[in-house]
């Protein structure tokens, strides 16, 4: 009986790691794939602009999310949530507003941005590409190493669950 736990859980072990090693594979498919993309999809103006630094095409990200999160950003949080400096934040804000990708409210004492509807139909454009490579490349990954982890915690919660009303 021992035995064929121990064989039971080296199996489950092994098919686990299997599961996880395809998910990094997957995973680093992605990200092979996203790096390429910003590196051919210069199509217009604003993709040739937000993919020609790693801290423009976070930009990108922080204004167009700021639109879904019906909120706005300030230099101060896009400085400490970007972990760039002021200086490259202003600037950013200057040239995108130039372009009309951001909208921008000055007042007295700060600045405020989001993007405008120009960058955040290119960002949803960007996420809809995103979704469909997502789907075809991790989403099976992804969803067998998720069953199969929920399946595991299950079958230890009753397995637990037995043997404790067994000791009863």
């Amino acid at each position: 009986m021992v035995r064929n736990t121990e064989t039971r859980n080296n199996s489950a072990n092994e098919i686990h790691q299997f599961l996880l090693d395809e998910y990094v594979l997957k995973t680093l498919e992605i990200e092979m794939s996203t790096h390429k993309a910003r590196q051919t999809r210069m199509d217009n103006k604003v993709q040739r602009y937000f993919n020609s630094t790693p801290l423009r095409n976070a930009f990108a990200r922080w204004m167009t999310y700021a639109v879904y999160a019906n909120r706005w950003y300030t230099i101060t949080e896009l400085v400490d949530d970007i972990h760039s400096n002021r200086q490259s934040i202003s600037t950013t804000i200057n040239e995108c507003e130039a372009e009309n990708w951001i909208i921008v409210i000055r007042t007295k004492n700060s600045v405020k941005c989001r993007a405008s509807a120009e960058l955040t139909e290119k960002m949803v454009d960007y996420c809809m590409w995103r979704k469909e490579i997502t789907k075809s490349t991790i989403g099976t990954a992804f969803n067998a190493l998720y069953n199969f982890e929920q399946l595991m915690q299950t079958n230890l919660a009753l397995k637990k669950k037995s043997v404790s009303n067994r000791d009863a």
